[in-house]
């Protein structure tokens, strides 16, 4: 087992970035980016609705990715 800091790691770190720091941004600014919401086709309450679930996929991808690995090695 490597105990070093490579690529993955830091695929995680901007995984949980994004989850704790990007999307909780993002929701706080839908109401200004109305506009923009509109134009993707969404209503804001999808938005409000769609956008939590970004982070919670990234992680649920990220950790079956770091267990598949784990067990490969």
């Amino acid at each position: 087992m490597s105990d070093e800091f490579d690529w993955r790691g830091w695929v995680l770190v901007g995984v949980v970035v994004v989850a704790f720091l990007v999307v909780p941004t993002a929701i706080l600014y839908l109401p200004q980016a109305r506009d923009l919401v509109a134009s993707l086709g969404l209503t804001l309450r999808d938005a409000y609705l769609v956008l939590p679930l970004v982070p919670a996929f990234l992680l649920g991808a990220t950790a079956v990715w770091a267990a598949i690995r784990s067990r490969s090695e």
